[in-house]
């Protein structure tokens, strides 16, 4: 699961247009460029695209669109540190690299919000001459200044011993719940060199127990647990090898990341450059095949029946329109679909694994989303 390939579907953002007939510019959603279409139809009448059949001729009838730029998941990454006397360097690490690591999967367009659950530094007057008192604090542009809160950064200053990480995530979770977005995915990044003395078995029903809005449940998980711990890289999963600097394999925190999908890497590695750009890579393919329904024009509720996904490919072939299909269980008869997350009250858009793999892979290709036709029923 450690190396994952990375994509990044580019959203365009089209005109904004109105119901058919109206002299406001509209978007050549498909076919002919905008100021070519003809008459200012959205794609030139393409069944696919338009608003179904004409009922006097039984031919397409042509219908204008809004194509609107989707939104990415919401996420809320959770950070939680061992910050016992052994891991000041680890530490270290995860301070020079946070920064660039909400920046990488803020650019794919993941809405996300960063918690960190940890010590700060606690201030000596009379420090020994080069002494860093163990603790972290995150610096701008993520966090304020001097270790204070940001827009997308809080920091919940707690001790986090060696064993206790996912008793302190259990225990804390009123103090930080204040933060979360119960409509986004909880993703948990823990760094230590040692392991839980909770089972990871146990853990997962109390977390699950917190809140199913938060957390979801044992048939449908919205967390990712990542793990940086004393995996060896170049061994399997659950090897009993360790790396070098840690006490401890991290074994429970490795059984969390293998039940909900997350990544394991190394806390022994000079350099977490490479352990933060794998869980970025991780995730935002993991949670990069889920769009946001747009809102109407006006913010107005979308109707689903009038949703339709192109999808462009990044080397020069025509677009084409992606297949809604009712559910997952189709999406093996449909290499191109998608569905909702409810099919009676939807509120995101979802590819089959086989798009994801596809449009989704395409980092050269593009994704639009029009609003207001009527769209082909799914399959």
């Amino acid at each position: 699961m450690r190396y994952l390939p990375l994509f990044v579907v580019a959203l365009a953002v089209g005109s904004t247009v109105t119901a058919c007939g109206s002299d406001r510019d509209r978007s050549a959603f498909a076919g002919a460029p905008a100021d070519q279409a003809p008459g200012g139809d959205l794609g030139g009448g393409d069944p696919s695209l338009g608003g179904g059949d004409d009922p006097s001729t039984g031919q397409p009838q042509a219908c204008a669109a809004e194509v609107t730029s989707a939104n990415r998941a919401e996420v809320d990454v959770i950070v939680v540190i061992d910050t016992s006397g052994s891991m000041m360097e680890e530490t270290n690490q995860v301070k020079q690299n946070l920064n660039s690591f909400a920046q990488s999967i803020g650019n794919t367009g993941l809405d996300y919000n960063v918690i960190m659950v940890a010590s700060k530094p606690k201030k000596i007057p009379f420090a020994p001459p080069g002494f860093t008192p163990p603790g972290i604090c995150v610096t701008p542009p993520l966090a304020g200044a001097d270790c204070a809160d940001g827009p997308k950064f809080h920091h919940l200053d707690t001790s986090v011993g060696s064993f206790d990480s996912l008793q302190i995530i259990l225990d804390k979770y009123a103090q930080y719940e204040k933060w979360l977005r119960p409509t986004a995915y909880k993703v948990f990044i823990e760094v230590t060199d040692d392991d839980s003395s909770l089972p990871y078995d146990s853990f997962d029903p109390q977390l699950l127990a917190k809140s199913s809005a938060q957390f979801g449940d044992a048939a449908g998980r919205r967390y990712i647990f990542n793990s940086i711990c004393g995996y060896k890289r170049g061994t399997p999963i659950l090897s009993a090898q360790k790396c070098s600097s840690a006490e401890n394999t991290g074994a429970q925190y490795q059984h969390l990341s293998q039940l909900t999908g997350g990544t394991v890497d190394s806390v022994c590695e000079a350099s977490y450059a490479s352990v933060f750009d794998n869980i970025a890579k991780g995730l935002i393919t993991r949670l990069g095949c889920e769009f946001s329904i747009p809102k109407a024009e006006g913010g107005k509720e979308t109707d689903p029946t009038t949703v339709v996904v192109t999808y462009t490919p990044g080397d020069g072939s025509p677009k084409k329109a992606l297949t809604q299909v009712t559910d997952a269980s189709k999406c093996g008869a449909n290499p191109d679909g998608w569905y909702y997350d409810d099919a009676a009250s939807p509120t995101k858009i979802l590819f089959c694994p086989s798009t994801c793999s596809s449009a989704g892979a395409d980092t050269a290709g593009k994704l639009d989303v029009a609003i207001g036709c009527k769209a082909p029923p799914p399959k």
